[in-house]
């Protein structure tokens, strides 16, 4: 995935197709059972048409570098962005 658009509080994602089968894999309750849990996170819609994710979260409880950080090429600066932020959240 790649970030498209970045504002604090609003990012958009750009996919692959292939990202979509992958996700249909997944149960899509305890997928939303878990986002709800998750206090930062306002809502995301996926966009098909567009091959896009947009995520609108709080700036004032994740920071906003932490997020574009999930979606580093680099797979250790994600890592390490997902640990910060369940550091943030306090999961």
């Amino acid at each position: 995935m790649t970030i498209a658009h970045h504002i604090p509080g609003r990012i958009r994602v750009k996919y692959k197709l292939g990202v979509l089968a992958h996700l249909a894999s997944f149960n899509q309750a305890s997928v939303e059972q878990a986002l709800q849990g998750i206090p930062a996170l306002k809502q995301y819609k996926i966009n098909n048409a567009t091959s896009s994710i947009l995520i609108e979260y709080d700036p004032s409880v994740v920071q906003p570098h932490l997020i574009e950080g999930l979606f580093s090429e680099s797979e250790q600066e994600a890592e390490q962005a997902c640990y910060a932020i369940a550091a943030c959240l306090e999961l």
